[in-house]
Parts: C-alpha cells; sequence; structure tokens
C-alpha cells in the first residue's frame, strides 16, 4: 500500500491530477470517517477533508519521508479537523464497528467488547477523556500502529500505550458485561 501511496504522492506533485484522484480514492473514506470522529458533524467533516487533499494537493512536493504517506494523511486531516474545533479539546464519536474488529488472543477487553450492544459501547466511550477517544479511534477503526499514532499525535510511542491501554480497560470496566459468567 505505502509503496503506491508515495508513487501517487510523487505524481501530485508535479500536478499529475489522476494520480490526485488515485490518493483520494484510496484514503477519502477512511479520512472522512476519523475528521467526522473529531468534530462529530459530517459537514465540518466533509469540509476538513476538502481541506485536507488541498493541502496536499499543494504540498505534496514538501513531503519528506519521515511517516508513511497514510500516516501523513491522517496528520494533515486532523489538523485541519482541530482548526474548525473552536478551540476545544476533539470529540470523537463512538465506534459502532469496536465491537466486530477480530483479536488472535482475546483478553477481557476483545470479549467485553464483542459482548456488549453498540448503546453501551457509545455511552462508554462518550465517557472517556476525549485523549483516550482519539486514540481507540486512531487504533482500532483507522487501524494505525502505535509508531503512526505517536507521528500523528506528535506524542511518543509510550504514551501512545499508556493511553491505549488505559482507554481499553476504562471501557471495558464502563461496559455491562458479563465475561467467562461473572458481572464485571
Amino acid at each position: 500500500m505505502d509503496d503506491t501511496d508515495l508513487r501517487l504522492l510523487r505524481l501530485v506533485a508535479t500536478g499529475d491530477e489522476h494520480a490526485f484522484e488515485q490518493l483520494y480514492t484510496r484514503h477519502a473514506h477512511a479520512l472522512l470517517a476519523y475528521a467526522e470522529g473529531l468534530l462529530r458533524d459530517r459537514g465540518a467533516a466533509e469540509e476538513a477533508l476538502q481541506e485536507t487533499f488541498i493541502a496536499v494537493w499543494r504540498s505534496a512536493g514538501s513531503y519528506e519521508g519521515r511517516s508513511t504517506v497514510r500516516t501523513w494523511l491522517y496528520g494533515i486531516c486532523r489538523r485541519q479537523a482541530l482548526k474548525r474545533m473552536n478551540g476545544g479539546r476533539p470529540a470523537l464519536r463512538p465506534l459502532d464497528e469496536a465491537a466486530h474488529l477480530p483479536s488472535a488472543e482475546p483478553d477481557p477487553e476483545v470479549v467485553a467488547l464483542a459482548r456488549a450492544d453498540t448503546a453501551a459501547v457509545a455511552a462508554a466511550l462518550t465517557a472517556l477523556p476525549a485523549t483516550h477517544r482519539e486514540i481507540l479511534t486512531l487504533a482500532l477503526s483507522a487501524g494505525l500502529s502505535h509508531a503512526e499514532i505517536s507521528q500523528i499525535l506528535d506524542i511518543p510511542v509510550g504514551t501512545v500505550k499508556s493511553r491505549l491501554f488505559t482507554a481499553r480497560t476504562t471501557l471495558a470496566r464502563a461496559l455491562p458485561v458479563e465475561v467467562e459468567g461473572r458481572p464485571r
């Protein structure tokens, strides 16, 4: 994926509109979902997405390769969304699909998410601090690695890991479910 994205971005830097269209097609859906999660407003998210790709068109030639193209796009999208937030902290929309994510080794957090209904997950996510909701969105919904999240949020990888652990643990404890026959 990244080789294709890099090739497309290099072509965009030369003014190739077809490459720009392909890059948009590859990433717009996920970036829109991310922006909408941050802004909780579809119209504002669409504007942030539009501004993201305007910035990509204008600055494709300045891409330095310090991160993957995908991570670079998420960083631009985040900045555009935050500009629209009236100086507030990110308010994320609940992750409806979090209950359906596969796990190689089920742990209590994954089991809790799998058994909880969407309303309970939504309520529990709403109660999390914005920093933890954003970490969960990037990790679970966008499927980004710890290193990619670290670059997007400009925080150390260790902070990403600790916030993700805390967010998952807090989320699991807030869900009204049973694990292995015992109430949580």
